[in-house]
């Protein structure tokens, strides 16, 4: 993966971005971002898509690999807008050589013992948003899902675009302190 150094960070909460793109077969992705993403002093692997995202097998590659990095680089893993679960329940069915790749991909994500959050918008959908919470050790969803949410547990509900960094920040850390056994059984429940 080649590297670009952003002077202008992809979401308004990071303070610095390095966009890494590229992929094996020659693609560059179709993500809005995907790279390492800083809130302040705290480090992590930013995916940035949206539903249009993952509809082949070398974007699943590709989330795979920064999956695989984030797991080499002991950092977090944040998905944004990126409905992971949504898209592999249907691009599942779309080809043998995706459906291989999905499951690597889910298993490397079930695997991963650093922490997933995942971040909504005002412009997500409530439905694919819900299922999300297979992958997530945490949830950032804007004020107007904030009934929907409101008794879930890792879910903060971000009122105003500058809740956003905050929100991350706290699941990031209470998701740190979880102790890797049973970070790996939620997510494994979860997908029960």
């Amino acid at each position: 993966m080649s590297s670009n150094i952003s002077k202008y960070p992809p979401q308004p909460p990071f303070t610095q971005a390095i966009a890494l793109y590229g992929d094996r077969a020659g693609s560059k992705g179709t993500f809005n971002f995907a790279g390492f993403a800083w809130i302040q002093r705290t480090k992590m692997v930013l995916v940035q898509g949206d539903l249009h995202n993952l509809s082949s097998a070398a974007e699943w590659r590709c989330l795979l690999r920064l999956t695989t990095l984030a797991h080499r680089l002991k950092k977090p893993l944040v998905l944004w807008n990126l409905p992971v679960a949504h898209i592999a329940a249907i691009q599942r069915r779309t080809s043998l050589a995706a459906a291989q790749t999905i499951q690597k991909t889910e298993l490397a994500l079930l695997r991963l013992p650093y922490p997933i959050i995942a971040v909504f918008d005002e412009n997500s959908d409530v439905e694919y948003t819900m299922l999300e919470f297979v992958w997530s050790d945490g949830i950032v969803v804007p004020g107007l899902l904030e009934k929907q949410f409101s008794e879930r547990q890792n879910v903060k509900i971000a009122q105003h675009p500058t809740d956003v960094a905050s929100a991350i920040v706290e699941l990031l850390n209470h998701a740190e302190t979880t102790p890797l056994i049973e970070l790996f059984k939620n997510r494994q429940e979860t997908l029960r």
